[in-house]
């Protein structure tokens, strides 16, 4: 419905993203009583996201491989920072999280745009399922509080002449979610200056922490 819904926003010009994100617990922002995720299209395109396009444009650039590809290659070798892994999806630590046990779910299979994948490939929905299921799981081991973001292409039906991302967008893209918990004591955001961030858990240590939750345990 997700995938649906964003492919039809993207038909209005006026919209350069679109997306879902989920807000859960008090702490993070949850507006109502009873469990909710959110679609939002905007006029512009998020910071966080510019950043990413910006950079992984630059990176391709420079060596003609998605960077996010690499980076979940290099997550893959090493294993330290992997949670769990479930056909073509991996929930894993980034190597610079910007909170304690912030976590990324991203396809091994290369794809710029979520909603093109899930309209064109609707088998990899219950994988997707399965593992942001168990994920969520694991960080309601720790925390109730939790902001859960998809991160898609923006509108590239409707390009933009002032953005210059577009020419190799499929290529140097890679839809994912992130998953930024709150622990208790904590803020919503975390503290930054100028994009650097301060955690004082480790990825590894959050990794292996998160492997270890019982999740058949919890399900029962």
């Amino acid at each position: 419905m997700a995938a649906q819904r964003i492919q039809d926003l993207k038909l209005d010009q006026r919209f350069k993203y679109v997306t879902v994100f989920k807000n859960h617990g008090a702490v993070a922002g949850q507006d109502f009583a009873h469990p909710t995720s959110h679609l939002t299209a905007t006029t512009f395109v998020p910071r966080r996201v510019l950043h990413e396009l910006r950079a992984g444009k630059d990176y391709y650039n420079q060596k003609e491989r998605c960077v996010f590809c690499d980076i979940l290659a290099q997550e893959m070798k090493q294993g330290s920072r992997i949670i769990e892994t479930i056909g073509d999806f991996v929930a894993c630590c980034p190597y610079a999280p910007r909170a304690p046990y912030e976590i990324w779910i991203l396809p091994q299979t290369h794809e710029a745009s979520f909603e093109r994948r899930a309209m064109s490939h609707p088998e990899m929905l219950k994988e997707l399922a399965t593992i942001l299921r168990r994920t969520l799981q694991r960080v309601r081991s720790l925390t109730e509080d939790f902001q859960m973001v998809l991160h898609t292409v923006p509108n590239t039906q409707h390009k933009s002449r002032a953005l210059q991302y577009w020419k190799t967008i499929d290529e140097d893209y890679h839809w994912h979610i992130e998953i930024l918990p709150i622990l208790a004591g904590g803020r919503a955001k975390s503290y930054t200056f100028k994009e650097v961030y301060y955690t004082p858990v480790t990825p590894e240590t959050a990794a292996a922490r998160l492997r270890g939750v019982d999740i058949d345990r919890a399900e029962e």
